[in-house]
C-alpha cells in the first residue's frame, strides 16, 4: 500500500470515529462494468458487489426511497451510462433498487443508454429515473432564462419519453445556488440531490438530499464512509459546490 493510500485510509478512519453513526444515507456511483467500460468513473461489478455485502453486514436495507432515520441506504447513479443496462441482471438477481439521474440531451448518445433500454429497465420495478438536466452544464453559472429552460425542458422531455413523473433533480457536478434551488422548486422538483456528504435527514436546506460518493472506494474506505467518515469533508465540499449570490 502506498503512503498516499495509507494516509487516505487513516483520514477516513478518523472521520468514521468522529462522526460515527448508523443514519440513513444516499450513496452514488456513475456506472458499473464487468467487460466494456464507458467512463473512467465506472465501478467494477466485483467491487460493487463487495459494497453491497458490507451494507448487509452492517444491517443496512437498500431501499428505493428512504423513510426511516436509520439503517437505510438509497443507491443512485448519475448520467445514464450503458453499463447499468448491460449489468442490470446483477440488480435483479439481488433485488437492488436504484435511481438513475438521466441527462435528457445525452440519451442514445455513444456510451449512454437508449430510450428502449431505459424503458426495459423501468419495467423491472427496480429502476427509477430523475433529471440530471439537458446538457450537464453547471447550473450555478447560467443566466435566469437558461437555468429555467434547462430545468423545465429536462423534466418535460423525460416525462414525455417515459410516461413517469420526474420530481427529482441531481445537480451536475454538485454545483448550485439559492436561485438554482428556487427555480428547481418552481419547475416541480420535490427533491434536489446534491454531492454534499452526510446523513439523509441532515440536509443543507429542506428539499435537498446529501449523497456520498463511493464509486472508487475500497472495501475499507466504503465501510468508513457508511459509518459517517466523509462528513469530515462537508464544509470543504460545501465551499466548492455552493455559491452564495446576493
Amino acid at each position: 500500500m502506498s503512503l498516499k493510500h495509507m494516509i487516505k485510509e487513516w483520514v477516513f478512519k478518523a472521520g468514521s470515529i468522529l462522526y460515527a453513526n448508523d443514519d440513513s444515507k444516499v450513496i452514488y456511483y456513475h456506472d458499473i462494468h464487468s467487460n466494456d467500460k464507458y467512463t473512467d468513473m465506472s465501478t467494477d461489478i466485483a467491487l460493487f458487489a463487495k459494497h453491497m455485502e458490507i451494507l448487509k453486514r452492517k444491517g443496512y436495507r437498500i431501499v428505493p426511497e428512504i423513510s426511516a432515520s436509520q439503517n437505510e441506504v438509497e443507491i443512485t447513479f448519475d448520467d445514464g451510462f450503458r453499463g447499468i443496462y448491460e449489468n442490470f441482471s446483477f440488480f435483479e438477481e439481488h433485488k437492488i433498487p436504484v435511481r438513475v439521474f438521466l441527462i435528457s440531451g445525452f440519451i442514445g448518445n455513444e456510451g449512454y443508454m437508449h430510450k428502449s433500454e431505459i424503458e426495459e429497465l423501468l419495467k423491472t420495478g427496480l429502476f427509477q429515473i430523475g433529471s440530471h438536466t439537458v446538457s450537464h452544464e453547471n447550473l450555478d453559472t447560467m443566466d435566469h432564462d437558461r437555468l429555467r429552460n434547462e430545468l423545465q425542458q429536462s423534466k418535460e422531455t423525460l416525462e414525455e419519453m417515459f410516461g413517469v413523473p420526474i420530481d427529482t433533480l441531481c445537480y451536475p457536478r454538485g454545483k448550485f445556488t439559492d436561485e438554482v434551488i428556487e427555480k428547481a422548486k418552481e419547475a416541480g422538483y420535490k427533491k434536489q440531490y446534491t454531492c454534499l456528504p452526510g446523513s439523509y435527514f441532515s440536509p443543507f436546506q429542506e428539499g435537498l438530499v446529501n449523497r456520498s460518493l463511493v464509486q472508487h472506494a475500497s472495501e475499507t474506505e466504503f465501510s468508513y464512509i457508511i459509518n459517517g467518515a466523509d462528513r469530515l469533508f462537508y464544509k470543504r465540499y460545501l465551499g466548492q459546490q455552493y455559491t452564495f449570490k446576493q
